[in-house]
């Protein structure tokens, strides 16, 4: 902290030119003592100026001047500011370093943009996987990675899911790419090869699709004799009786399995396209609702359908009517009977929404994250129970998927559940936009 010396400055400039008044004085010369006194303070506050412009045009590098009173401690001051500047530099570049160093370890390839986009800094791993180079350095990502999908995902204000693209430098291989926005719109890129782990879910969707496929033969088979020997079933014993229905049960809950797992496999396969049509909302949920209520049958449901938009949906009408099917199949096999169930159809500036709502027996919040999980259940007892297969809330969320949109869960045990589609704006047509088709487009 520098010094206040001022008071004690002023005093001796005082009393020298005091001194060199009285020496005037004595010689009959008052003015010329004064103009030589003052000409020697100027000229020494020059003096000194000028050895620290020296100095610091050498870069401050070596000790400052050696000086006395208030040029002495500017020269102390300075240096002191120096020292602790040389400090900090030789600090924050050994941070650098080891941030560097700690990156360049990394599996996983690390890019950083300016706000432009621009590259300005690469690791190892992002080197190898893109094939970067040198010159590449300034050079604007997109023009690299020139993906109409990674623009789309680049332009994006708030990124939330990461984006899986071909590799453009390896041909049948796959990044993944997460990104951070910081500062002025500075971004930050992770990526990594997820070769192996597409190539592993396509074995895997293949493998359920094969399996699916060739399980329904023998099933319809099985299915087929098991009717026709219940048609006679009144002629046999009751244990047989018994058998045979909870065999026929029990085939057609797994046939329902094999459809559901068919289902799913196309959907994943076909994640990045979805038809584009026009689809009355109002009249899909009452023709949902009509279904639900065959369904309840004598457990005397109270569904219920309430229509706060006159918009329409954009997207594909038998995809979005299974979604909203599993939701509300869903809350009339959970809900006790005699219980209230409602569809609503609303929109705001955010979107539009679906939501189904039912006064069943809820769900614990710990259970919320993991249910469009395949074949997780909350009660697997009584799933059992109800002939669920489990991949319901999958296929939802791979439907909402196609639509860009998701499924939002808030339930309270003991007193219900409410699941809500929750599509884009975009998605959301108004009242006065003609009715047309378009065919498949890319989502």
């Amino acid at each position: 902290m520098i010094r206040d010396i001022r008071r004690p400055y002023y005093r001796n400039l005082l009393l020298f030119l005091s001194a060199s008044a009285l020496l005037g004085l004595w010689v009959g010369q008052v003015w010329l003592a004064l103009f030589l006194a003052t000409g020697f303070v100027l000229g020494w506050q020059l003096y000194q100026q000028g050895r620290l412009i020296v100095w610091l045009q050498k870069g401050a590098k070596a000790e400052p001047p050696d000086a006395q009173g208030l040029w002495g401690m500017v020269f102390d001051h300075l240096y002191s500011v120096q020292r602790n500047h040389r400090k900090k530099v030789r600090h924050y570049r050994n941070v650098i370093s080891r941030v560097q160093r700690s990156t360049e370890a990394l599996r996983d390839g690390v890019i950083l943009l300016d706000r432009e986009g621009a590259i300005q800094w690469w690791n190892q791993s992002a080197r190898e996987l893109l094939k970067l180079r040198p010159q590449d350095e300034g050079q604007l990502l997109v023009n690299l990675l020139r993906e109409p999908a990674f623009l789309k995902f680049y332009n994006k204000r708030e990124v939330r899911e990461n984006i899986q693209l071909e590799n453009p430098a390896f041909p049948d291989r796959y990044i993944d790419i997460s990104m951070t926005i910081y500062g002025k719109g500075e971004r930050l890129l992770l990526m990594r090869d997820t070769t192996r782990i597409k190539q592993l879910e396509q074995m895997r969707q293949d493998f359920v699709a094969n399996a699916s496929h060739e399980l329904k033969t023998p099933l319809t088979v099985l299915k087929g004799y098991l009717e026709s020997i219940l048609d006679f079933g009144e002629d046999l014993p009751p244990a047989f009786q018994k058998a045979l229905g909870n065999m026929n049960n029990q085939t057609q809950r797994m046939e329902n399995l094999v459809n559901d797992l068919l289902v799913l496999t196309r959907l994943e396969a076909e994640v990045q396209h979805s038809v584009r049509q026009r689809v009355n909302v109002a009249e899909l949920l009452e023709s949902i609702a009509q279904d639900a209520r065959d369904l309840s049958q004598d457990r005397d449901h109270r569904i219920e359908v309430r229509i706060d938009s006159e918009a329409a949906l954009q997207g594909d009408p038998k995809e979005l009517r299974s979604a909203v099917s599993n939701l509300v199949y869903n809350a009339v096999n959970y809900s006790p009977d005699g219980s209230h169930i409602q569809l609503q159809w609303h929109e705001s500036t955010a979107g539009g929404f679906i939501s189904v709502r039912d006064d069943g027996i809820g769900i614990d919040s710990r259970h919320i994250p993991r249910l469009t999980e395949r074949f997780y259940r909350v009660d697997p007892s009584r799933s059992s129970e109800r002939g669920g297969t489990g991949l319901g809330l999958a296929i939802v969320k791979h439907i909402l998927q196609h639509h860009q949109g998701h499924l939002d869960v808030s339930s309270t045990p003991g007193k219900g559940s409410v699941f809500t589609c929750c599509f884009p704006a975009d998605r959301v047509l108004p009242v006065t936009q003609p009715s047309t088709v378009s065919g498949d487009q890319s989502a």
